[in-house]
C-alpha cells in the first residue's frame, strides 16, 4: 500500500486531490470540481476510482440526487487503527506509511495557510527549523520529557482572541547509521 500511496503523491493532480481530502477530511466529487475547476469532470472521475482501487481513498459515504449517485471520498487510514502493531513488530513499511499521513496533514496545514488571502508568516507565529543533536537513547528521551512538560502547560490553555491554534509538530528522527 505504501508504493501506491507514494505512487499517488507523485502525481500532481493526485497529491492535490489527497492534500485537499485531508485538510477536509471528506469530499464529494462535486465539492473537488468546485476546489479544482483546472480539474476536467471525467479526469477527476479517473483519478478518484484508480486510488479507490488501489486502497489510497475509500468512499465513506453515496447520496442519491436526481439519478445519479454521489460518493463521498476519504483518504484510508487503516494504519491509524494498527500503530500499536506497526511499533510493536517494527513493520518498517507500516512505519513509513504513519510518517507519510503525518508529513501530508502537516503539508495540508502549510498549503491551507499558503492559500489564504494574507499572511504574515513571522506575526501568525509560523516556521520550521530542525536541530541536529548528538545524544544517547536516555538524553534524547529527557529532552523529548521536557519538551513535553513545556507543551503541556500551552495544551491546557483555552482559547481566546488572542490565542490562536497552532499545532507544534516534532519528528525524531532514526539514527544516522
Amino acid at each position: 500500500m505504501i508504493s501506491k500511496f507514494m505512487e499517488n503523491l507523485s502525481n500532481p493532480i493526485r497529491a492535490k486531490l489527497l492534500l485537499e481530502l485531508i485538510a477536509q477530511e471528506q469530499l464529494t466529487t462535486k465539492e473537488l470540481l468546485e476546489k479544482f475547476p483546472d480539474i476536467s469532470q471525467p479526469t477527476m472521475y479517473r483519478h478518484l476510482k484508480a486510488m479507490v482501487t488501489d486502497g489510497t481513498l475509500k468512499v465513506v459515504g453515496e447520496t442519491q440526487i436526481r439519478g445519479t449517485v454521489e460518493k463521498s471520498f476519504a483518504v484510508s487510514t487503516d494504519l491509524q487503527t494498527n500503530i500499536e502493531r506497526i511499533v510493536t513488530e517494527n513493520d518498517g513499511e507500516g512505519y513509513l506509511q504513519l510518517f507519510t499521513q503525518y508529513i501530508i496533514s502537516i503539508m495540508a496545514e502549510f498549503k491551507q495557510y499558503a492559500e489564504r488571502e494574507k499572511i504574515d508568516i513571522q506575526k501568525d507565529g509560523s516556521g520550521f527549523t530542525i536541530a541536529p543533536v548528538y545524544a544517547t537513547l536516555e538524553e534524547l528521551q529527557e529532552a523529548l520529557i521536557k519538551v513535553g512538560e513545556i507543551l503541556m502547560s500551552l495544551y491546557q490553555n483555552k482559547q481566546t482572541p488572542e490565542r490562536k491554534l497552532h499545532n507544534i509538530c516534532i519528528i525524531t528522527t532514526p539514527p544516522k547509521a
